[in-house]
């Protein structure tokens, strides 16, 4: 199978999702947002919530500074999940209204100079602002870590019950009802900001929370119709294309105010796409005739999270938050770091100061990921996997030639020279887009296989939006006129590999007449996990019976 073939048409289905009718009016809207919301959940892997156990909230230390301090915290989202964080307050007594700021990838995470700065700038203009530090490790390896004893980010196995964004969004929301006990909080007046993966987060806590007011994601909601291609694996929340655009789960909380932040050197989250995504998010406002409540601001430079987009993110809160009349932009209260222009003093410490620490290294002992996933999986909330229901029409994305020898279907994860096999592309796959559309790599090759063996659906390569009306003229030539000859269709999989074996067997759901040998039998999602098999893992398969 050619993977490139396999790989445009993946690329084409994320479009071609994330490009789904804007609803027609208000009513159409109000029922897509209450038939997908459980469907969000379920893609963070947060349905039901979990209980709100006991936080177990202590404050650590206090870093008192001019017109500010700061708060060491540390709490568990989760029973034995340690979060932690710092609480920027303003001095007085409040209360104030307060920000939520999960981060991006930076290498020291809350310590980081630039997230420092976005707390402090905050509560010099009169804000609380919650910095919660990400869960896991990825590039910030190092000791002002202290949440890496969760595990790495880029566990591919968390797609299929417990997804780092989910993760990181429960903590938020926990976050969020340890603030509900400070009495210098105003609970009512809530904001979240965050830059890339931090972005990410925003937009679904965002989505997710109720009480979360106004959302402002920074460097990250580009549209996927110019940007189908993510880096970090913690981007791809599994089966996030089933809910639509980056838009669509932002506009989830229409008419709550949302600001889109971009930069104009930025390949990943690009300025174009992140104009889409206010285009859009201004037609489903108009609906509500609330245009006014959503704002773009693209600033010069790449990725990052600077200080023209604080300034520009400050104003927005000021007026949604603080009833202010609406200004583009409010001058930092003092100048804070800007990458190499305005670096410390100027507020910010080094990001390896050990005063910033909230836990010693002893006390930094934690659930997991991995723990997380296997109590999700033992704690199933099962919906039948129809794979019918399931099936793409694959063939409007393209066209894939394939051998057929006899009545045999031979399949292998790897290349032999077996006349007939058809070698899976296991290590060439876009298993990323896999993610986002909601199918295990296993899945995918079995839909190809099922629409383009003799036998397959009729119509099946009559083109959408992709197409041309010659194809579908022909199309439907060959529907009235009949399948000119019969052609043999497969009788028989034989199945070398764990890939292959798991392909065989979505492939019978789709073909029960279908003999099959496998060389790998699976018995359950538990089994699937344990094999190590990255390519057979099932996004959601927390809500997903076990069909075979």
């Amino acid at each position: 199978m050619d993977a490139k073939a396999l790989n445009r048409m993946l690329e084409l289905r994320v479009r071609d999702l994330a490009a789904r009718p804007l609803p027609r009016n208000r009513e159409e809207h109000a029922q897509r947002v209450a038939a997908e919301r459980d469907e969000l959940l379920r893609c963070l892997g947060i349905y039901p919530l979990p209980p709100r156990t006991d936080l177990k909230s202590e404050v650590t230390g206090t870093i008192q500074r001019e017109r500010y301090r700061i708060d060491k915290l540390r709490y568990e989202s989760r029973p034995g999940e340690l979060v932690t964080a710092h609480l920027y307050l303003p001095e007085g007594e409040g209360p104030f209204p307060v920000i939520l700021n999960p981060h991006g990838h930076w290498q020291y995470k809350k310590c980081e100079p630039v997230v420092q700065a976005r707390g402090i700038s905050l509560a010099l203009q009169g804000f609380a602002a919650l910095v919660i530090d990400s869960p896991g490790v990825s590039w910030d390896d190092n000791d002002q870590n202290e949440r890496k004893a969760m595990g790495p980010h880029d566990d591919w196995f968390l797609q299929m019950g417990s997804p780092v964004t989910g993760v990181y969004v429960w903590d938020l929301m926990r976050g969020l009802d340890y603030l509900e006990t400070r009495p210098e909080i105003d609970s009512k007046r809530v904001g979240v900001t965050g830059a890339s993966g931090g972005g990410l987060t925003s937009m679904y806590a965002f989505a997710v929370d109720t009480r979360i007011g106004a959302a402002v994601p920074v460097a990250y909601p580009a549209s996927y119709e110019d940007m189908p291609f993510n880096g970090c694996l913690c981007n791809h929340v599994p089966g996030a294309l089933l809910l639509g655009d980056r838009s669509d789960v932002l506009a989830m909380r229409a008419p709550a105010p949302v600001m889109v932040i971009g930069a104009m050197i930025d390949e990943e989250f690009p300025a174009e796409g992140t104009k889409r995504t206010y285009s859009k998010l201004q037609s489903i406002y108009k609906l509500y005739r609330e245009q006014a409540k959503v704002r773009m601001e693209l600033v010069e430079g790449g990725h990052d999270y600077s200080r023209r987009m604080r300034e520009a993110m400050i104003a927005f809160f000021r007026e949604h938050l603080m009833g202010e009349k609406p200004k583009p932009y409010v001058v930092e209260a003092r100048p804070l770091t800007d990458g190499g222009l305005v670096p410390y003093p100027s507020g910010t410490v080094p990001p390896d100061d050990p005063g910033l620490l909230v836990t010693r290294w002893d006390q930094r002992q934690t659930t997991t990921f991995r723990e997380l996933l296997h109590t999700s999986l033992i704690n199933p909330y099962p919906k039948e996997l129809s794979a019918e229901h399931r099936l793409v029409r694959w063939g409007k994305y393209g066209k894939l030639p394939l051998a057929q020898a006899g009545g045999a279907l031979k399949l292998a994860d790897e290349p032999n020279n077996d006349a007939g096999v058809i070698t899976l592309p296991i290590e060439h796959l876009d298993e990323r887009s896999c993610i986002y559309i909601g199918l295990s790599p296993a899945e995918f090759f079995a839909q190809v296989l099922h629409l383009l063996c003799p036998g397959g659906p009729e119509g099946w390569e009559s083109v959408g939006a992709h197409g041309d009306i010659l194809t579908s003229m022909i199309a439907s030539m060959k529907t009235l006129a009949g399948k000119p000859k019969e052609e043999e269709q497969p009788t028989e999989v034989v199945a070398t590999g764990p890939v292959a074996s798991m392909t065989a067997k979505h492939l019978k759901l789709l073909r029960p007449e279908l003999t099959v040998s496998i060389s790998h039998d699976f018995k359950s999602w538990d089994d699937v996990l344990a094999s190590g098999v990255r390519q057979i893992a099932m996004p959601k398969a927390r809500y997903l019976a076990w069909p075979f």
